[in-house]
């Protein structure tokens, strides 16, 4: 039994999972052991907000693709839907910006509904639009700071590749009463809200949130699968660690 053998089993072991559970829990709402209290309250946040009239910003970082972090800017592209329900577009409190211009792009085009077969103007909705704030970090901060000032704020939601700048946005908009919830994909982020915002996912919780917001059955599969894989791989350490320390291995 050689290393790329075992490999192999456990790569099948988890397609197989993958597929098998797919089907099983069809009938279950969400996986608890992977529900985290904060997105309840990211939803619940969001709804209030709209009853109180008051606005909902969602940013979607500073950049759509960098060497550091690849992944985050689509990541936050694959969570902008969740967010553009017609209840949170035809209030007009719904702002979606980001600090990059073919992010802004990309959001636009989602946010009109004709990303693909063209675009049509007939379609756009005036009561919503992306954001673009500024080119940089710095400008954008210097942007958005005066729209999280001069409205009562009753959600903030951060998302994507941005850095410690985003304190700056998270005190503004506590002081306006607003809720904050944050996904820090970067390690600056990480390292700047990471005692300030209660409601923060770190890591690769990060990638889990288009399966929180959306939980599908093949999201929840995905999730138990990985947890049951991390169970086996854990007991096979330790049973080769055994096997190590009696000297079979």
């Amino acid at each position: 039994m050689t290393w790329s053998f075992i490999g192999w089993v456990i790569i099948g072991l988890s397609a197989g999972l993958l597929f098998g559970l797919s089907f099983l829990i069809k009938d279950f709402d969400i996986y608890q052991i992977r529900w985290p209290a904060m997105i309840s309250r990211l939803i619940a946040s969001r709804a209030s907000a709209i009853e109180q009239g008051k606005k909902r910003q969602v940013v979607l970082g500073h950049q759509l693709w960098s060497h550091t972090y690849p992944g985050l800017g689509l990541h936050t592209l694959s969570v902008l839907p969740d967010f553009l329900d017609p209840e949170s577009v035809v209030d007009g409190g719904q702002s979606v910006s980001g600090g990059d211009g073919s992010l802004v792009v990309f959001a636009r085009q989602m946010i009109t509904g004709r990303y693909r077969d063209g675009f049509s103007l007939a379609l756009q909705d005036a009561s919503l639009e992306s954001k673009l704030y500024g080119p940089t970090p710095l400008s954008f901060t210097a942007g958005f700071l005066p729209e999280l000032g001069m409205d009562p704020q009753g959600s903030l939601a951060l998302f994507g590749d941005y850095g410690p700048e985003a304190a700056l946005w998270v005190e503004a908009a506590r002081t306006r009463h607003g809720r904050v919830f944050a996904a820090a994909g970067s390690i600056d982020s990480q390292a700047s809200l990471f005692m300030t915002v209660p409601d923060l996912l770190i890591g690769e919780e990060v990638y889990m949130l288009p399966g929180l917001l959306s939980p599908t059955s093949k999201n929840r599969a995905g999730w138990l699968t990985e947890d049951f894989v991390r169970i086996i791989l854990i007991l096979m350490i330790v049973f080769g660690a055994i096997l190590k320390m009696v000297g079979v291995l």
